[in-house]
């Protein structure tokens, strides 16, 4: 199983890599000083915030693309970065329906994350000092952080946020928050569930 599943692993991961990079290029293309200054600060800081929590034994990383690093450092200085400008590009301009924005995002982030933790070939292992919600809440920080720091880096010229009535009920917005919401809170509870059993 491992010599089957090991290459489908590093698949997902490279392309999840690629998409990232395509997807901040896409973001950056037309204010790339300024993006980039949020992309490398962002990547710096999850990168030290990973390595701390590796070493003070939260969690482990048992498969990488680069297997002799202690964290994911290739996907680190990717896919994160990226998620932080999909972030600051595209969130609404009132709190009100940032809120409801970064939490789909969240939501997905901990939906790939479980799937790394329950996969045949997990990708994160978490220890016992650490569990679902120490995760989810540190996304949040992170997240949101970074939203703040990105209105000091980027200007709201160099963003697109998207229209608070796209949120409203019935529009695409809520449908796509909603649907987020209820596949994510169900398979949480299943994931719950699974680990009680």
């Amino acid at each position: 199983m491992m010599t089957f599943s090991l290459p489908v692993v590093w698949t997902v991961e490279l392309a999840a890599v690629m998409l990232s990079i395509a997807g901040s290029f896409w973001i950056a293309k037309r204010h790339i000083r300024r993006y980039a200054v949020l992309y490398a600060f962002s990547a710096v800081t999850g990168i030290v915030l990973c390595l701390a929590f590796v070493y003070a034994g939260f969690y482990s990383f048992p498969v990488k693309l680069v297997p002799y690093t202690p964290i994911p450092l290739v996907e680190m200085a990717t896919v994160i970065p990226f998620f932080v400008l999909f972030g600051v590009k595209y969130s609404p301009e009132s709190w009100a329906w940032k809120l409801p924005f970064y939490f789909a995002m969240v939501q997905l982030i901990m939906l790939f994350e479980l799937v790394a933790l329950v996969s045949p070939l997990p990708l994160i292992d978490y220890k016992e000092q650490w569990d679902v919600w120490d995760s989810y809440t540190a996304w949040w920080l992170y997240l949101l952080f970074f939203e703040w720091m990105g209105g000091k880096i980027v200007p709201q010229k160099a963003r697109s946020p998207l229209a608070a009535s796209s949120f409203r009920y019935g529009r695409w917005g809520w449908m796509i928050v909603h649907a987020i919401a209820m596949t994510t809170v169900f398979l949480a509870g299943v994931y719950a569930g699974w680990n009680i059993k």
